[in-house]
């Protein structure tokens, strides 16, 4: 008996430091999908707030308070589909223009006074700084705010037009409630059991600190708890986390004064099992680990190893490596496509068509650009309601998407019922063939449009910007010239009877 508890005694005894360190480095890496997760939220609530603020009709409502805008963006089944509770609209002043708060999973209004910016000064911190420049972060904002009616998450971001231009007139803040089903989700992504409570009083806090991604200096713990702030910097929630499988074996008890004068008689016998069975494939392991952390790419590790604690360490190193990428891969997909039409969405396409401008002015090749919109989509969705319109939407986006790819082009959802292609090393005689089939294309789909006073079949007008590879490469224009020049091309269309795609060349 003595025997079998020194042998089981002898790895734990080399390796505690190592599997301290494993464990460690384990649990950091739960906080960190915790932090991850929490993150690819306000992405999502972020894009979609970004959709709404860089937009020419959210941004002309601010000059006209034409409530057709409101009316045709922020009925009730525009909460349920966005999945947000709360539309707010203030102009410079801080004076809100436009407000609803609307319950998206009970389908309610609920009264929301913290948004009164003028009541509520220190709220104004939601606003973003709207004198920042384009590349500046400050024009968007996102975090916590506590509420009457519960902590929520905001997204906020100054209101400029599409194309980025004009004075800045104003802020738009989207808010989501704080539910159980957020928990539940970031618990299952990260691998934790997790709750939260509302924190009432910050003198029970006792020193615990905020939810960062790591360890930040505490011992590992089955449990631990995190903070999460406010926009003001104030205690807003706090998160009970459960660790799985992160506790260190026993190593002493009555034996040990036995096992100590055992150990020198069996000192050599010992250090060849340990060193042969344990060390070894603990300083493999550690090497490849930070090789990985070294060339910040993340692989699982692929050998094995005959004790049980290793092989709940390597297998859960495993499992949360192939998390992080799924969530990676989820991040970086949610980023950039838009949830309805499943193509890119337009803070995809920005950076998209950055890049192909750089590479077309070193190729010294032709680009061209399309910007349509639908005809009367608002007496559309009034006619057939927004479920018809989503589908319109959704079918007009893959007829799009084909043509698109079938000319090595690009295509995406530029704000609402706007899309927006470019086209590269295409000759002028092509690109006009493209626009026709453009209107072709949206005419075979043939989709009723009886309140349209254009055709009785849904159409779109276009307008079309072709950019020769002489002046690509002059470097006198931009992408954004190019663009102003579509919309403006786009609007002699519609003031030329619709239906229509008129073009431009430079």
């Amino acid at each position: 008996m003595l025997c079998n508890k020194f042998i089981s005694w002898i790895p734990l005894f080399f390796s505690l430091p190592t599997i301290n360190n494993s464990i460690e480095d384990y649990q950091n890496r739960e906080l960190l999908s915790l932090k991850i997760a929490l993150d690819k939220e306000f992405i999502f609530l972020e894009t979609l707030n970004y959709d709404y603020a860089v937009w020419d009709d959210t941004y002309n409502y601010m000059a006209d308070f034409d409530a057709e805008y409101v009316d045709s963006n922020f009925v009730g089944d525009t909460f349920y589909s966005l999945k947000i509770d709360g539309v707010f609209i203030y102009d410079m002043n801080f004076n809100m223009v436009y407000g609803q708060a609307y319950d998206y999973i009970k389908h309610i209004e609920f009264d929301a006074p913290d948004l009164d910016l003028q009541v509520n000064k220190l709220n104004r911190t939601i606003i973003p700084n709207s004198k920042a420049s384009e590349d500046d972060n400050s024009l968007r904002h996102s975090g916590f705010l506590q509420t009457e009616d519960g902590p929520v998450m905001f997204a906020s971001h100054v209101i400029k037009r599409t194309d980025k231009t004009g004075e800045p007139v104003g802020s738009i803040v989207f808010i989501k409630k704080v539910r159980t089903s957020l928990i539940k989700s970031l618990a299952e992504i990260a691998q934790v059991e997790l709750s939260y409570s509302k924190i009432e009083h910050a003198s029970s806090l006792n020193n615990i600190v905020t939810l960062k991604g790591s360890l930040q200096g505490e011992d590992i713990a089955t449990q631990r708890k995190r903070v999460i702030l406010d926009v003001n910097g104030n205690p807003l929630l706090a998160l009970n986390i459960k660790h799985h499988h992160q506790t260190l074996p026993v190593l002493f008890d009555h034996y040990l004064k036995l096992i100590l004068l055992m150990f020198f008689v069996m000192s050599l016998l010992g250090f060849y099992i340990v060193n042969r069975y344990f060390i070894e494939p603990l300083i493999n392991g550690a090497s490849a680990i930070n090789s990985m952390l070294v060339k910040n790419d993340l692989q699982p590790l692929r050998f094995t190893n005959q004790f049980l604690e290793m092989r709940v360490l390597i297998s859960g190193f495993n499992a949360l490596i192939k998390q992080v990428k799924e969530q990676n891969f989820k991040l970086e997909k949610i980023s950039k496509i838009d949830g309805l039409t499943q193509i890119y969405n337009r803070r995809a396409f920005d950076e998209i068509i950055a890049a192909q401008w750089g590479q077309a002015q070193q190729q010294k090749s032709t680009f061209a650009v399309i910007l349509l919109d639908v005809d009367h989509f608002k007496n559309y969705n009034d006619f057939y309601g927004h479920q018809g319109g989503d589908t319109a939407l959704q079918l007009l986006a893959d007829k799009l998407k084909q043509i698109a790819k079938l000319n090595t082009g690009t295509v995406a959802r530029y704000g609402g019922e706007e899309f927006i292609l470019f086209f590269k090393q295409l000759s002028y005689e092509e690109f006009v063939n493209i626009s026709q089939q453009l209107l072709l294309a949206v005419k075979e789909l043939n989709l009723p449009h009886e309140a349209s006073p254009v055709r009785e079949y849904l159409t779109i007008s276009a307008g079309c910007v072709f950019a020769t590879k002489e002046t690509v490469a002059s470097g006198n224009i931009s992408t954004q010239l190019l663009i102003k020049e579509a919309d403006e091309m786009l609007y002699e269309a519609k003031n030329s009877g619709r239906n229509k795609a008129l073009t431009k060349a430079y």
